[in-house]
């Protein structure tokens, strides 16, 4: 049942994999598609769900636990060897943003 995954991929006939490497090379897109386009400033979008209960400071509304979003990760420190991450997501409720940051030492 795994390998019906990976076995077919098209090659268009003037792909060679000698000049261009591979099939994202020649097609000039990332292995993440679109979650890697703010890869450049060290931000990846990933499905995040909410950990506790939570209000928006914009909107006052309550956000509960479980619910998903797409947010922007971000590496912004570390704490000894272990880094900190920012995750960055817009509220579904107003136009405000929820920034929630790991504390390893805390």
């Amino acid at each position: 049942m795994g390998e019906r995954k990976g076995t077919n991929k098209y090659y268009p006939p003037d792909f060679d994999p000698a000049k261009h490497g591979s099939l994202n090379k020649y097609h000039h897109s990332h292995p993440l598609r679109e979650r890697a386009r703010k890869l450049s400033q060290g931000i990846l979008v990933i499905r995040f769900e909410m950990p506790f209960n939570i209000w928006c400071d914009g909107c006052q509304n309550h956000i509960g636990m479980g619910v998903r979003y797409n947010a922007e990760k971000k590496k912004v420190g570390s704490y000894y060897t272990t880094p900190v991450y920012r995750f960055r997501m817009k509220c579904h409720l107003c136009v405000n943003y929820i920034e929630l940051q790991t504390d390893p030492g805390g």
